[in-house]
């Protein structure tokens, strides 16, 4: 008698988790040793003004936020980011100014600033919502 031909389980029979997977917390957490830098800002060799920042153990949730902050910008020309390969914790942002001063690290400065101070603005108006609940 023939036996069909199963083909391996997705899932380790001992673990319960997929093979290709990364752990959980190494997807939001840096190394303790130093060996992961948060932020890489590589210059655009080809387009003027341009850099790419590469930013580790993080998702759409902030590539999007940071990209649609960017475009509010006079000064950005381009901004875009991508996430490599979902099963790389890291997004890559790619910003264009119009002029090398104040260029686009310092917008992407600018945008951070902005975002942080929107969410504080959330948070306040979520606490008094909460406390009149």
């Amino acid at each position: 008698m023939v036996m069909p031909f199963t083909p391996p389980a997705l899932v380790s029979p001992l673990s319960n988790t997929f093979w290709n997977k990364p752990d959980d917390f190494d997807v939001w957490r840096l190394p303790d040793d130093d060996s992961v830098q948060k932020v890489t800002v590589q210059k655009d060799t080809m387009v003027p003004n341009a850099v790419t920042l590469v930013i580790e153990r993080e998702d759409h949730t902030v590539g999007n936020l940071l990209r649609m902050e960017l475009l509010e910008d006079k000064e950005v020309l381009f901004s875009g980011y991508r996430v490599p390969h979902p099963l790389e914790p890291a997004i890559q942002l790619k910003v264009q100014t119009k002029s090398e001063d104040p260029g686009p690290v310092k917008a992407v400065d600018t945008a951070i600033e902005r975002s942080v101070a929107t969410l504080d603005k959330i948070g306040e108006a979520f606490a008094k919502a909460k406390a009149r609940h």
